[in-house]
């Protein structure tokens, strides 16, 4: 794999944001021949051959884990999530998201955790991925905030205690 790459995890597939990914992804890296894309599960949806753009399947957790350890940025662009779970996993590493500002839930975790950037055009795709893959000390920062925010919402005792109370 390339040494700088944007990373999405999941189903490739039209209802989550995959082809407009593509469409966005294709144009970026036209101007870009450093800018890569890797995808990593399943597909129902044709992958465009683009020597930016490297598919690999199912894989196992052990490559997903080091995918995520590698990663530049998580892109999430579906428009209809309603709890990320690969966005929740990308912090957990450290790893700042790239998601759709067209899903509210997703836009809405990312402010909340400050932890990525959002998009709605290309060209926004386009400005997040730059500052993502190219500016290291913002990149690091949305991930430390993005991690901040698992530990400070999603550890298990935080988890328990807001059962406890529910119950």
């Amino acid at each position: 794999l390339p040494p700088s790459f944007l990373l999405y995890l999941g189903r490739i597939d039209k209802n989550k944001g995959c082809q407009a990914l593509f469409d966005y992804f294709v144009e970026y890296a036209a101007e870009r021949p450093d800018a890569h894309l890797v995808l990593a599960g399943p597909s129902t949806l044709p992958i465009p051959a683009h020597p930016q753009i490297h598919e690999l399947g199912y894989v196992s957790d052990a490559v997903r884990q080091a995918l995520l350890a590698q990663a530049r940025a998580l892109v999430v662009p579906s428009r209809y999530e309603s709890l990320s779970i690969v966005l929740l996993e990308a912090w957990n590493h450290g790893l700042p998201a790239l998601v759709n500002a067209h899903c509210s839930v997703l836009q809405g975790q990312v402010r909340r955790a400050n932890g990525g950037l959002h998009f709605r055009t290309a060209r926004e795709f386009a400005e997040g991925a730059d500052l993502l893959l190219r500016n290291e000390p913002v990149r690091a920062a949305l991930g430390r905030q993005g991690l901040a925010y698992v530990e400070r919402e999603y550890r298990w005792p935080t988890v328990l205690g807001r059962l406890e109370a529910l119950l």
